[in-house]
């Protein structure tokens, strides 16, 4: 990789950090204070019917956000042939969302979610007029616009949550920040982005982008559905308050699992499909991201796992302390969750769409197998069955990386297990000061991270020096420019 790509992958990657983080950093806040002003009830009748607007909004992408970024040149005509599709299909979906509403909230047996859904709907027409404008943002690795654009947006609609929870709506606070979102993104990004769409529709470019993104749709679907549908049977099988409180706790579990893996993904994606023909080039950068992600996330979960009732107390209130089983569980499985994605991420950028496809069906095949048996017996059968389920799919996609990429199974564990020994090593004897010495909380965490941090030192682990590495170089670049 060249010094200058290295530097917009580093200031991309730092942009993105920005975003994801600052976007983590209003959820939790505003997580925290809408759990004090809502009951779990509103949060499970939310959760029930996300699926349906998650999944319309798959569709709509189809695959061709990342058919765009894969295909190193594509023409304006490709643009705005994705634009023009985008909102008559979104519209369509809307259509077919607005007619099942009653059913939906008949098969829940909660009879005012048809509204809801109706209302939460309009989200995904909303969104498809700007999924071509993040995606060239993406593309020419400018995420400082996509940064600004998203937390600007979240800021205000985290304010209009809170106001409308203030007033006693409900379940519609949450509504109404999702509707908040997407309207102040679109204005937002037609108003920053220079990219408008050009008077052409071409069925060639449609279905060119289509035979690439049309597989990863519908891999995203299968996804989507399967990683949803948990809150369907969920939310079938269990009242609306079981529900809500695994939706804290799953909400808990992505912050720390899947936050730094979505930004380093989001940026990574790009730069792994110009590699897609230096496979060996590929393979080591994809090593490098799996060492320094496993170093960094591995802590973070033992740590929630050991600290998590006082944790959640300290931020949810006693009303939440049932969820941290949930949440418990949930964290042994960000353990694998966090690092699936980037071999998912390389094998479609050297092509392989059919393939990522092909064993996706066998992945959320499975998923959705487990769930139903886990549900058959009980909550807790239900995130077991997702554990395994994540370590399923990590090893899937590992085995799909050895094949496609030429980065073994082997040497993907040889990369993670300095990180998975010295995190079980220290979360053990942080455990063992919780509850034996009965340390504070607090204490334990300072106790944990600097244990860690003085063993990775101590035993020269390089992931600590590849973080350093990649750190410096971005400032040095950074303060190059300005001189």
């Amino acid at each position: 990789m060249s010094i200058s790509r290295g530097y917009s992958v580093a200031r991309g990657t730092m942009w993105s950090a920005v975003d994801k983080f600052g976007i983590v950093l209003l959820q939790f806040v505003i997580n925290i204070v809408l759990a004090r002003m809502l009951t779990p009830d509103d949060f499970g009748v939310v959760a029930m019917i996300f699926i349906f607007v998650a999944v319309s909004q798959t569709l709509v992408d189809g695959g061709f956000a990342a058919a765009l970024i894969q295909k190193i040149e594509p023409s304006p005509t490709d643009y705005s042939t994705i634009f023009f599709w985008n909102i008559l299909f979104s519209a369509t979906l809307y259509a077919v969302i607005f007619v099942a509403a009653p059913i939906v909230a008949e098969f829940f047996g909660v009879e005012h979610l048809a509204m809801l859904l109706r209302v939460l709907g309009v989200v995904v027409v909303i969104n498809a007029l700007t999924l071509v404008q993040r995606t060239t943002l993406r593309k020419k690795l400018d995420f400082k616009t996509i940064a600004i654009v998203d937390l600007l947006a979240y800021s205000i609609s985290a304010a209009v949550a809170v106001l409308m929870a203030h007033r006693g709506c409900g379940a519609w606070s949450l509504v109404g920040m999702h509707l908040s979102i997407a309207l102040l993104s679109t204005l937002l990004f037609w108003s920053l982005s220079s990219w408008r769409p050009v008077l052409a529709f071409s069925a060639k470019s449609l279905k060119s982008l289509f035979s690439y993104g049309g597989y990863l749709l519908i891999a995203s679907i299968m996804q989507d559905v399967c990683t949803h549908i948990q809150g369907v049977v969920i939310g079938r099988k269990f009242s609306a308050a079981e529900t809500g409180l695994y939706n804290q706790a799953k909400k808990m579990d992505e912050v720390a699992s899947m936050t730094l893996p979505a930004v380093m993904c989001q940026v990574l994606f790009p730069v792994y499909s110009e590699l897609q023909e230096d496979k060996r080039a590929l393979s080591d950068v994809l090593s490098g991201n799996i060492r320094m992600i496993s170093f960094v996330i591995f802590p973070i979960m033992m740590l929630l796992i050991i600290v998590a009732r006082p944790l959640f107390e300290f931020l949810y209130g006693a009303q939440w302390l049932d969820a941290v089983p949930y949440f418990q569980l949930l964290c042994v499985g960000g353990f694998f969750s966090a690092l699936y994605n980037f071999c998912y991420y390389a094998v479609a950028a050297v092509g392989r769409s059919k393939e990522l496809f092909l064993w996706g069906c066998y992945k959320w095949g499975v998923l959705l197998v487990l769930l139903l048996v886990g549900a058959s017996v009980s909550m807790r059968g239900v995130l077991v069955a997702m554990v395994v389920s994540n370590i399923n799919i990590w090893l899937t996609n590992a085995l799909l990386a050895q094949r496609y990429v030429g980065y073994g199974v082997t040497q993907q564990i040889k990369d993670i297990v300095s990180a998975l020994a010295m995190t079980l090593l220290c979360g053990g004897v942080v455990y063992w000061a919780y509850n034996d010495l009965e340390l504070n909380w607090l204490l334990c965490v300072a106790l944990f991270v600097a244990a860690y941090v003085a063993l990775a030192w101590v035993c020269g682990v390089g992931a600590l020096k590849e973080i350093r590495t990649f750190v410096v170089k971005y400032l040095k670049r950074r303060g190059d420019d300005r001189c």
